[in-house]
């Protein structure tokens, strides 16, 4: 075990009781479950109250002891350096891989940084609209390799300023240059390319226990109501041509957050991930480099993670002035406020049962426009201006716990200004709205963001 971790978990159940006080106390207070003032228990009775700069670490409120003790045997895995079979007994890392580790990328379960080691690239051929993967490279380029072996390319990044109308502060966007070995760059024309940071950890398991009828009472791919606005679900293929609804991943690509860990295994690490308990081999047979027995406590980590709470009352003036302009710019159709848990009785955390949650997200993909769209559908699953509605709970604490992060999906965004006014396609006459807005309204709404 890590050196610290046993005093670590200590606090950490400490926090985890005064959390579960602190929720009771709050639930007492609140007369009208349905109130606004329910959107201060972000992840209901999973919320954390906790706005430092370990936020996102903490367990969800409300664990049971023996969630609390699988938890606990996540986390150290969850942070694990691998290392090359070649050299250790144990998981293979690599041969090619971005990162040793989860924690790597998720930095304190954070939002990822723009820069190479911290990030990834997505690549795809112009051709068909992004939808055809990079022959050899196939859809993501592996930017490191264990010793023996060459990285498919060195990962270039340079960052560009454009001046904007109306004395609007700049926007800022990348180029993605790759590298071969042999020093030859890549030719713009050849493929397209996309940076990634890694999304932050909170609230998955929350998210994943939305029942599907409630993601899909939100998609209007047709645009039937006429308000420019549709959202689509997607359904990515599970294997065996099962499909599921996706709802994790920066295109929705996933549809379970077990799912999301395995993939980020195999295609940011290069470590193949067992398919069952019984043999922990992969589907080829091969001894997987991780057990099913590891594959399930890594994912429980990350679906035992709660939420943090919102920091201030719905009473204060400008929370209620912040979330009415919220809704008046249209930014609640796709960021949809909150949603309900299902009931099932098998919900892989007893407490995610029947909570609203306050997530701000419809988890459907929409349109972006052709400042978004950066080229590569991913699987062909989606359009290559297409991406999933953002969840915004802890949005405030974004800096807070990861310094260097940026919004978006390549941290292009230094500020939320910026990534509103990166907005375009469905949500243009939101972005529109946002722009018209007198300084002191930009910032209440800006404000009551930051509380998220």
């Amino acid at each position: 075990m890590r050196h610290g971790t046993t005093a670590r978990l200590r606090r950490r159940h400490l926090l985890v009781l005064v959390g579960a006080i602190l929720l009771a106390l709050l639930v007492v207070v609140t007369q009208n479950p349905s109130s606004a003032a329910d959107s201060q228990l972000a992840a209901g009775a999973l919320t954390v109250f906790n706005r430092t700069s370990a936020a996102f670490e903490k367990p969800a409120s409300n664990l049971t002891p023996e969630e609390m003790a699988r938890h606990d045997v996540g986390d150290p895995l969850f942070e694990r350096s691998h290392i090359p079979l070649s050299t250790h007994e144990g998981a293979g890392l690599g041969p090619l891989f971005n990162a040793n580790s989860c924690v790597a990328c998720h930095v304190r379960n954070g939002r990822g940084a723009p820069v190479p080691g911290i990030s990834l690239v997505r690549v795809a051929l112009q051709e068909a609209n992004g939808t055809t993967p990079v022959p050899a490279w196939e859809w993501q380029i592996q930017d490191h390799a264990i010793f023996g072996h060459q990285p498919e390319a060195t990962v270039d990044l340079t960052w560009q300023e454009d001046v904007q109308a109306g004395g609007e502060p700049p926007l800022r966007k990348v180029h993605v240059g790759l590298i071969r070995p042999n020093g030859e760059v890549v030719a713009e024309a050849e493929m397209n390319r996309s940076l990634r940071t890694a999304p932050p950890l909170i609230g998955l398991g929350l998210l994943e226990a939305v029942p599907d009828e409630a993601i899909l009472s939100h998609a209007d791919p047709d645009d039937r109501d006429g308000d420019g606005i549709s959202g689509r679900p997607v359904f990515p293929e599970q294997g065996h041509g099962r499909q599921a609804l996706g709802r994790f991943g920066w295109k929705a690509g996933t549809a379970t957050v077990q799912e999301q860990t395995a993939e980020a295994y195999i295609n940011d690490m290069g470590l193949t991930t067992a398919t069952g308990p019984e043999t922990n081999t992969t589907a080829e047979g091969q001894a997987a480099d991780i057990t099913w027995d590891e594959l399930t406590a890594v994912t429980f980590y990350s679906q035992s993670l709660g939420a943090p709470a919102t920091q201030r009352p719905a009473k204060d003036p400008l929370v209620s002035r912040g979330s009415a302009l919220f809704g008046d710019l249209q930014c609640a159709v796709c960021h949809v406020p909150s949603h309900e848990t299902g009931t099932d009785p098998n919900a892989v955390v007893a407490a995610i049962r029947g909570q609203t949650i306050w997530p701000y997200t419809d988890l459907l993909v929409h349109d972006m426009g052709p400042g978004l769209d950066d080229g590569v559908a991913e699987h062909g699953f989606t359009t290559s201006a297409e991406w999933r509605t953002a969840p915004l709970w802890g949005l405030g604490l974004t800096h807070r716990v990861n310094g260097k992060a940026g919004y978006l999906h390549d941290g292009r965004a230094r500020t939320v200004d910026e990534a509103i006014r990166w907005h375009g396609g469905e949500a243009e006459g939101a972005r529109e709205n946002y722009l018209a807005l007198a300084s002191r309204d930009r910032q209440a709404l800006l404000g009551w963001l930051q509380g998220l």
